[in-house]
């Protein structure tokens, strides 16, 4: 008679409880939501999940009791998360085709990249490309059906995992809600009770030399070296590339105070008025004017001499006719001061990061 360790009940009861309730959940709420109460819909996920944390004592008990058909039983759960599985990928390539995910408010696509938050941004860069979006559905698609067939099911698992993968790092480091993060953490859970079903034929398959590419027939000793040399030829090319960020300590976005232009005080009093807020100093001395709005601004190039703190920015944005700034930047108390000269006019201001 089959039987199986209360760990490994308990193991699939967690599993069987995550994954089928928060797929239950995420659908039964953008879909019947309109109709059942969504606290209602959580209350019988919770519930469904602490059935699922009870059923492996009662499993183990009624085994021991021989009152149970035990390996029919584990069947037919694992069944249902794979069909969870499945069902959720499926219809998260629907989504996709149809338009109801990667939803960006037409209004925010055209404020300053800047502002947008990291979801946002996920958002934006996958829907700029339809075909695209297209593509990673079907693929979704493809995995959920190769899930359903037997022969198929351990392509299907593998397949899933760097999806499932990616979709929790930008979860994770690009800041999105707690739900979809912990959503994608759950499938990723799923698929790996399955996999670590397999684990021995999977370890045993994946580490093994590849056929057809035969080994260099040299000693341990250059073997070592070249591997090493993945790890030498990195640094070597970084001691003799000249790094685009060559001021370091100035590189960064700068608010303008204390303005002064001819000796006149100047600050912005609305949206309106074209008066300089903002510096940026970027990378290959890149260097922008914003004149409090981002579509009216100054993209140069500036030259500095450390050894008096001179300063000369050539313009080149919005043509490269305007007149060069010229000038010294003072670095003092942690705040930089920039004076100079442009268009005949005598700017002074403070910049603060």
């Amino acid at each position: 008679m089959y039987t199986t360790s209360l760990k490994n009940k308990i193991w699939l009861g967690l599993c069987f409880g995550l994954v089928v309730g928060a797929v239950f959940l995420r659908l039964s709420t953008k879909y019947f939501s309109p109709w059942i109460p969504p606290p209602f819909l959580l209350g019988a996920t919770i519930l469904f999940l602490i059935a699922s944390l009870i059923l492996p004592f009662v499993w183990h008990s009624m085994e021991k009791q021989q009152g149970i058909k035990s390996s029919e039983l584990k069947t037919r759960l694992e069944h249902r998360i794979i069909y969870a599985i499945s069902l959720d990928l499926i219809m998260f390539g629907f989504h996709k085709i149809e338009g109801l995910q990667m939803i960006v408010p037409l209004g925010l696509l055209d404020t300053p990249f800047s502002t947008l938050s990291g979801e946002t941004l996920v958002w934006a860069f996958f829907k700029y490309s339809y075909p695209f979006t297209v593509f990673i559905a079907l693929l979704q698609i493809l995995t959920a059906v190769l899930l359903l067939f037997s022969r198929t099911r351990l392509f299907g698992l593998i397949l899933s995992v760097p999806m499932l993968v990616f979709i929790t790092c930008l979860d994770i480091f690009y800041q999105m809600p707690m739900g979809p993060l912990t959503h994608g953490i759950i499938l990723l859970l799923g698929v790996f009770y399955f996999l670590s079903q397999d684990s021995k034929r999977l370890i045993n398959f994946i580490f093994q030399p590849l056929e057809g590419t035969k080994s260099l027939n040299v000693s341990n000793y250059y073997k070592n070296l070249y591997r090493a040399s993945l790890f030498i030829w990195p640094l070597f090319f970084y001691f003799i590339y000249d790094y685009p960020n060559k001021h370091p300590q100035l590189t960064g976005k700068y608010q303008v105070q204390n303005l002064k232009i001819d000796h006149v005080s100047l600050k912005a009093k609305s949206p309106k008025d074209s008066v300089l807020t903002t510096v940026y100093m970027d990378l290959d001395d890149e260097v922008a004017f914003d004149f409090n709005d981002w579509r009216y601004r100054y993209i140069g190039t500036y030259f500095l001499n450390e050894k008096n703190d001179s300063i000369t920015i050539r313009w080149r944005y919005p043509s490269d006719k305007l007149d060069h700034f010229k000038g010294k930047l003072i670095r003092a108390n942690n705040k930089l001061i920039l004076n100079g000269k442009m268009n005949g006019e005598i700017l002074q201001m403070e910049l603060n990061r």
